[in-house]
């Protein structure tokens, strides 16, 4: 292995241990739980549990307990689905709106905190960098998932959408999904 790819695992891992427990820290909740209630605040409220799982990389059987210990909690409330009254649709709650918010800005602190001593110069070609990592590996799943393969959860399950510009159709994963979907 070259220094760069290791270099890149090693701040990879480091900068999502970070960021997953200062999250975990302000949603006060487990990994998986602070992440769903990520996901369900930013673009997955309303969703069925399967879609929960699906997004998360969980079977099903694991997101029906975690959005039983959500619902336990006050952050979730589950309801009969809109299109379908015999799927469950989980939605946040307004603590859980609270809790996600606050998972969010601490994850967000330890991501500007990474980059802090950047200059702008340095900003601008690591944005350019990471856009062009996040597009491979996304390509690198969705051929995986093609093949047959597991794929893995939601690249984007806890990003700020806003953020990576996907609402202007500038997010890199959602790039390099679109590109790699099947014509119709």
């Amino acid at each position: 292995m070259d220094r760069l790819s290791n270099l890149l695992g090693a701040a990879a891992l480091g900068v999502a241990d970070d960021a997953e427990r200062a999250a975990r820290a302000a949603g006060g909740l487990s990994a998986s739980g602070t992440t769903a209630l990520l996901a369900l605040a930013e673009f997955l409220g309303g969703a069925p549990v399967g879609r929960v799982a699906d997004v998360l990389g969980l079977t099903h059987s694991g997101a029906v307990r975690l959005v039983a210990l959500l619902e336990r909690e006050g952050l979730v409330e589950r309801r009969a689905g809109t299109q379908d009254r015999r799927q469950v649709e989980v939605q946040l709650t307004a603590t859980g709106r609270e809790r996600a918010a606050a998972a969010r800005a601490a994850r967000e602190a330890v991501l500007a905190e990474t980059v802090a001593g950047l200059d702008e110069d340095e900003r601008v070609q690591l944005e350019a960098l990471l856009g062009a990592v996040v597009e491979a590996r996304v390509r690198a799943r969705v051929a995986d998932r093609r093949a047959g393969g597991e794929g893995g959860a939601w690249w984007c399950r806890t990003c700020d959408f806003g953020a990576c510009g996907r609402p202007e159709g500038r997010c890199p994963a959602q790039q390099a999904a679109a590109a790699a979907a099947p014509a119709q």
